[in-house]
């Protein structure tokens, strides 16, 4: 597969993207290294993204560990491994979704559910839910906000293993067991009047 010049141009952008909240030095060196990229070396580097491209799938299947905080029968919620901010989730799709417009009311409806939790839990001020396209699928970002505005480009945080399973256990949604109870009707007597001959 050959890639167009509007291709190469397109992935050389969406790479530039990916390096921009790095340290000036490191940022240069990155983008030197993109501009100087052939046609061949992108290609490849995009063959290589397509074979990990599976990671959510992985994911969703229990393949690679993750801290679970929510599920229901459309998405999973997991934890962010280089969160935004603290409580920083992800909702994935359990069928891998390419447009946005394809998500499930489910899945937002899941993703609500973690904004209400991580406000309770977390004392956040508000957050935000927002899509995002990466690794060849659409997933739902909750950025939970404390104190000033954040987005997908705010910088991450690196996290301990040990507070990310604090926060897990903090936001860990209760699965809600519904008990049903069945009430018995007393038996009615029905009394007719008597009839007189």
């Amino acid at each position: 597969m050959a890639l167009t010049e509007e291709q190469i141009i397109e992935l050389k952008k969406q790479l530039s993207e990916q390096i921009k909240n790095l340290p000036e030095d490191q940022k240069k060196q990155a983008q030197d290294q993109i501009d100087s990229m052939t046609s061949d070396a992108l290609e490849s580097m995009l063959k290589q993204q397509q074979e990990k491209q599976q990671i959510f799938r992985q994911i969703v299947e229990g393949k690679i560990p993750s801290k679970k905080i929510a599920e229901n029968e459309d998405a999973l919620a997991i934890l962010d491994i280089k969160p935004i901010s603290k409580g920083h989730t992800l909702i994935i799709p359990k069928i891998a979704v390419k447009k946005a417009k394809d998500i499930s009311q489910n899945t937002f409806n899941l993703a609500k559910e973690v904004v209400k939790q991580a406000h309770e839990k977390l004392d956040t001020e508000s957050a935000e839910i927002l899509t995002q396209f990466n690794f060849g699928e659409i997933i739902i970002n909750v950025i939970p906000i404390y104190d000033k505005s954040l987005n997908l480009d705010s910088p991450r945080t690196e996290i301990s293993e040990e507070e990310l399973e604090k926060i897990s256990q903090k936001m860990k949604l209760e699965k809600k067991v519904e008990i049903i109870k069945e009430t018995k009707k007393e038996k009615e007597t029905i009394k007719l009047n008597r009839k007189i001959p």
